[in-house]
């Protein structure tokens, strides 16, 4: 494979959806390319704006917390593993709408279908559950405290 073949694959790759530099970079090295093609690509995409990981970064949060409601434990530790960098992470989270983020916690618990008839097997239940969906035990508590459990 040639610099162009690789190139114009990759610029296919990032249209079809935003990517971070890590999943270019493994892509990258799944070409047989050599080190001074990667390169150029890689750097190409940078400057082209077709690899942003702040970019990246926002697109990941939005859909993670809208479609399918996940915490930001959750969403942090999924970012940390595709390779974002943390001043990144730590930027985009702090601009999410805190009171729209309880809300959605609160309507995540309440649609929440729990056949116990036992209200402490219940509430451990939608610990358990909002905790495996990414959100901390603080915001949790919080959460049920605001009448969940009704």
């Amino acid at each position: 494979m040639d610099r162009e073949e690789a190139l114009k694959k990759l610029l296919h790759y990032c249209n079809y959806q935003d990517r971070c530099e890590k999943e270019i970079v493994t892509k990258l090295n799944s070409f047989e390319l050599e080190e001074s093609d990667k390169r150029f690509v890689l750097e190409f995409l940078r400057e082209e704006g077709f690899v942003n990981d702040e970019r990246y970064c926002r697109s990941y949060v939005k859909s993670k917390l809208n479609l399918k409601k996940w915490g930001v434990n959750k969403i942090k530790l999924s970012l940390i593993a595709k390779g974002v960098g943390k001043e990144i992470i730590d930027a985009v989270l702090s601009e999410i709408d805190r009171d729209s983020y309880k809300e959605e916690l609160v309507n995540l618990l309440r649609n929440k279908k729990i056949e116990e008839s036992d209200p402490y097997k219940r509430r451990a239940k939608l610990i358990r559950y909002a905790m495996s969906k990414g959100y901390s035990y603080s915001e949790i508590i919080e959460a049920i405290d605001l009448g969940i459990e009704n």
